[in-house]
């Protein structure tokens, strides 16, 4: 494995390399340290017994029926005492996960609640599942040994309750390329499982989940549910009244008026969602209606609603963080740089509703890489992470070190400026505006050697095409179509063929906190 500093890499975004920096905290735009010591000072935020009751009932009834290991039934157990806190990551239900990230940040979670849980202070980890989410096209593709699989058909409900028959053919399909191999009957049946036990999609992400990380007790929660967004009607109307996050973020946006913003809020970021369902909730001069003036209420009838079926009320993606927090008590939130970005935005909406703020903990980036392509790099002097900035510059630098001097034009480019500032001198005494017509046949003269070295170049680059095909292809496998391999390619070949050294690999890697990229050799 080869680690790299956050900063030694073109890779994230200067809002996170900021805020990874410790910039913003300097700047003000933050106000907590990015430590295990802030972690710390976290485990005093409020949480009321009132509310770990009902989530803790919520959570064991959703675990009905399952035969628990015993590490998700001491974090059950631990989960319901007053002293014990949790850190969380989330997910759209993606179809069989996603991406590699999916998997390693889930990893980040356990090992990091591993890291600072005590006796007296448990912590346990937590996947909360995005079930209310309705972008079907977005979850319904995998990548699986270097296919798109998709899954046909559309959805305008949370997609946590689409039914199960809705992936039949979705499941022949991966079935037929996963094949009868034996290494991969593990995975095979880890999905059978899945999609053959569970009702609906939330139902079978929660088994697929659960299948991989049982042994190490992750606990997963579907928030798509009316006890636990009863605990939420007090927000929600605070929100419809006076929209309190939209004024909130406003601030925040301002104090980070000089970076890109992720996310833009709405007046309300509230849906109203069943079962074929979810739009947005707006306000009107009579009161407030669906995005499409479906349905229409005036405030005491929405108020109402929100009482009476707090079920039909769902937080967007501004306050479903929030919705999040008033549920668990999270020292810390896990995702990726994207996702982060947008946590950055709340701050100021968690204080407008009182609600303690989580750290926000960008996870461990991953890529990996066949052991034999490593020592092809080594053997040419090649460092990994010359291949995090463009591919073209990388060609041209690898090209130019083969060549040596032979590409090297420095000494012709100072003899043409010796004999120019000679003719430019020469020039002034005879006519001063002779002056310009030097300058001008400079400047062609330098274009028409920078040609020739253009020429030079890639006539070097036919005589190294071998060399340089290698580079693309191991430049492709990294980012592939540009985009990092980590949200590309499914984990899950890697779990069927090296699993135990994979999990090697991520249980020995660096700590969230030491902000590391890091390339594994597989």
């Amino acid at each position: 494995m080869k680690s790299y500093n956050f900063d030694e890499l073109v890779f994230f975004s200067k809002l996170i390399r900021d805020y990874l920096s410790g910039d913003l905290k300097s700047l003000g735009i933050v106000d907590w340290n990015y430590s295990l010591e802030q972690i710390n000072s976290n485990k005093k935020r409020k949480y009321a017994s009132s509310t770990r009751e009902i989530v803790s009932e919520v959570i064991n009834k959703q675990y009905e029926g399952l035969l628990l290991t015993e590490a998700e039934q001491e974090n059950l157990r631990l989960f319901a005492q007053d002293n014990c806190h949790s850190i969380t990551t989330g997910h759209q239900l993606v179809l069989l996960g996603g991406p590699l990230f999916f998997y390693t940040k889930i990893k980040d979670v356990i090992r990091l609640c591993k890291e600072i849980s005590t006796s007296e202070s448990p912590v346990v980890p937590f996947f909360w599942m995005a079930s209310e989410d309705h972008d079907f096209e977005e979850i319904s593709k995998v990548n699986l040994f270097g296919k798109e699989l998709r899954c046909e058909g559309e959805n305008k409900g949370p997609v946590g309750r689409i039914s199960k028959n809705h992936f039949s053919l979705f499941l022949e399909e991966v079935n037929l390329i996963i094949g009868d191999g034996e290494k991969f009957q593990e995975v095979k049946s880890i999905i059978n499982h899945a999609f053959n036990n569970g009702g609906n999609l939330s139902q079978i992400t929660r088994l697929f989940v659960r299948e991989l990380f049982k042994d190490e007790g992750i606990l997963i929660l579907d928030a798509d549910d009316k006890n636990l967004k009863a605990l939420f009607t007090e927000y929600a109307s605070k929100e419809l009244k006076n929209s309190t996050s939209y004024k909130a973020t406003q601030v925040q946006i301002e104090k980070l008026k000089d970076y890109k913003i992720q996310v833009n809020p709405r007046e309300i970021n509230l849906f109203y969602i069943e079962n074929e369902i979810r739009k947005r909730i707006v306000k009107t001069t009579n009161g407030y209606s669906l995005s499409d003036n479906s349905i229409s209420w005036n405030e005491e009838e929405i108020m109402g609603l929100v009482k009476s079926n707090p079920e039909k009320i769902s937080p967007n993606v501004i306050l479903r963080p929030l919705y999040q927090e008033v549920l668990l008590p999270n020292l810390a939130y896990v995702g990726g740089a994207g996702e982060i970005a947008y946590w950055l935005e709340l701050s100021e909406v968690f204080k407008e509703f009182n609600v303690d703020f989580p750290i926000p903990i960008v996870r461990n980036s991953y890529f990996v890489l066949q052991p034999k392509l490593k020592e092809w790099l080594d053997t040419n002097n090649l460092e990994l992470s010359s291949f995090f900035g463009e591919l073209d510059i990388l060609i041209n630098n690898y090209t130019t070190e083969i060549a040596g001097g032979e590409l090297s034009f420095e000494d012709e480019k100072a003899a043409l400026e010796k004999v120019y500032k000679q003719l430019l001198e020469k020039g002034k005494l005879i006519n001063p505006q002779l002056e310009k017509v030097v300058l001008g046949e400079q400047t062609r003269a330098m274009s028409a050697l920078e040609n020739v070295y253009r020429r030079f170049l890639n006539a070097e680059k036919q005589n190294q095409e071998q060399s340089i095909n290698k580079l693309k292809s191991i430049h492709s496998k990294l980012f592939p179509n540009g985009v990092p391999m980590e949200r590309v390619g499914s984990f899950l070949p890697y779990i069927a063929n090296q699993k135990e050294t994979l999990n090697e690999f991520l249980n020995q890697s660096p700590s969230v906190f030491e902000k590391k990229i890091s390339i594994l050799f597989l």
